[in-house]
């Protein structure tokens, strides 16, 4: 059996449009290396092959919605560059998410300017004010929250004496912080 081509490429399209199940042997052999460039060239390796498959899945899920008036490989490349913008996507919504912890780490590990030093301490001094404001026990247990300590109570417990203090530590917060 000859390898199919790109010239062969619309016909067996048509034909698998049609519902002709022989035609999805050489179409896939013709669109793969196709598709797997085409998505390498613009997302990594991994992805690429991801996106590939997702474009590929989809040439044969919607492979009845074919117009074959128009070219078989423009439209799977209109697929495939649909999946590496969703691939894409992705990646950036993941960055998104991991992003906070990268900034805090980042600001952890970099020399704080004499600006964020000062604010820093301001900051604790604000919040060492706002602790000692509240009473012992409020305080006690933001300090053993904060530091993943959790005394032998119930966690439901434990849990609404944290919701307390915070709302008590927030009262307090926006009464020596100047807000209304």
């Amino acid at each position: 059996m000859d390898r199919p081509t790109v010239s062969d490429l619309q016909r067996h399209m048509e034909r698998l449009a049609d519902g002709d199940r022989a035609s999805f042997h050489p179409v896939f052999a013709v669109l793969w290396p196709f598709l797997r460039r085409f998505a390498a060239r613009h997302l990594g390796p991994e992805e690429a092959e991801d996106a590939a498959q997702e474009a590929l899945v989809k040439v044969f899920f919607r492979a009845s919605e074919f117009d074959a008036s128009r070219s078989a490989l423009a439209w799977a490349l209109g697929i495939t560059a649909f999946e590496i913008r969703t691939a894409r996507r992705r990646r950036q919504r993941r960055r998104e998410e991991s992003s906070p912890a990268g900034i805090l780490e980042a600001a952890r590990d970099a020399a704080p300017t004499p600006e964020a030093e000062a604010m820093i301490r301001d900051l604790e001094a604000t919040l060492g004010d706002a602790l000692g404001a509240l009473r012992p026990e409020d305080a006690e247990t933001l300090r053993l929250y904060a530091r993943g300590d959790r005394p032998a109570l119930a966690a439901a417990t434990f849990r609404k004496r944290v919701e307390r203090a915070l709302a008590r530590l927030r009262a307090v917060w926006r009464t020596t912080d100047g807000r209304p």
